[in-house]
């Protein structure tokens, strides 16, 4: 039973190795600068650095968890990394923006992380970034039908 199927050659358990790997990596690099940053948090930094005032149910949206998302956000609140405030058209929603604190952060991490990618993928060129995002996206996609 199953004596074909090789975990080591499996696209499944391959993604989950790098991704682990890649997360380790990344909290390492914020510790170094004393922040207690997990790469869920940062993305979501990221996200609203480059669109200031998004919406929090956009963010859960393109995160695909919106309770986890509310989480984070308050967590990243607290932190004041954002500020959170009520949509003025529809108080109903809310909008989120980056305080001062929140662009030092990223100020200081983009620098580390492209340095780090650089160093990770020094032997890959932008054709395989072009194949692998490929695949990657063809394998979403397929999961969400």
């Amino acid at each position: 039973m199953g004596n074909e199927f090789e975990l080591e050659n499996s696209y499944a358990y391959l993604i989950y190795r790098t991704v682990r790997a890649l997360r380790k990596q990344f909290m390492r690099l914020a510790m170094d600068e004393g922040l207690e940053l997990f790469p869920e948090q940062w993305f979501v930094l990221v996200k609203i650095i480059k669109q200031p005032g998004c919406s929090q149910s956009d963010l859960g949206r393109d995160f695909d968890d919106r309770p986890s998302m509310a989480r984070a956000l308050r967590n990243m609140e607290e932190k004041s990394w954002i500020r959170i405030e009520s949509d003025p058209e529809d108080r109903r929603k809310h909008k989120v923006y980056p305080t001062k604190t929140g662009i030092q952060i990223y100020e200081i991490m983009v620098p580390k992380i492209e340095k780090e990618r650089s160093r990770m993928f020094k032997k890959l060129n932008k054709q395989d970034f072009s194949t692998f995002k490929r695949i990657i996206d063809e394998i979403y996609d397929a999961s969400l039908s």
